[in-house]
């Protein structure tokens, strides 16, 4: 539901960023299933690409690491094999790793700085696995 929520408000609700991003990253180790795990990283995925900067920020206020957190976890997902593995996952990563390039380079984290080129291979990967997704393998 925040998946849509994020994808249809369009940069209309950004006092509720900090709301969403505290949850879903809270709960994101605490996920039981993989399929929650996933929708975790997802909303977060949305807030990045909904609003990158501030979604950045408020990631990475979550605690000491926060932002090389989320960004681990989301490279995990992006080189596992079945770790997005739907169309609508792949094609959010798309979208939002793009966002991140756009994004000028005072504003990315300093925790980040260092792998930020890494964004780059990110997308292709995901790109190369579009296929498979499209055609449901």
């Amino acid at each position: 539901m925040i998946d849509s929520f994020l994808l249809t408000v369009c940069g209309r609700q950004t006092q509720k960023l900090e709301l969403i991003v505290a949850t879903a990253f809270n709960h994101l180790d605490k996920a039981e299933t993989k399929a929650f795990e996933l929708a975790n990283l997802e909303v977060l995925i949305n807030a990045v690409l909904y609003n990158p900067g501030a979604a950045l920020a408020q990631i990475a206020a979550q605690r000491p690491g926060g932002a090389r957190v989320f960004f681990d976890r989301w490279f995990v997902a992006v080189n596992a094999e079945r770790g997005l593995p739907r169309v609508h996952d792949k094609t959010l990563s798309i979208v939002a790793l793009s966002a991140l390039l756009e994004m000028e380079p005072i504003a990315v984290p300093a925790e980040l700085r260092d792998g930020w080129p890494g964004i780059v291979g990110g997308a292709i990967r995901v790109f190369k696995g579009l296929p498979k997704a499209v055609a449901g393998k």
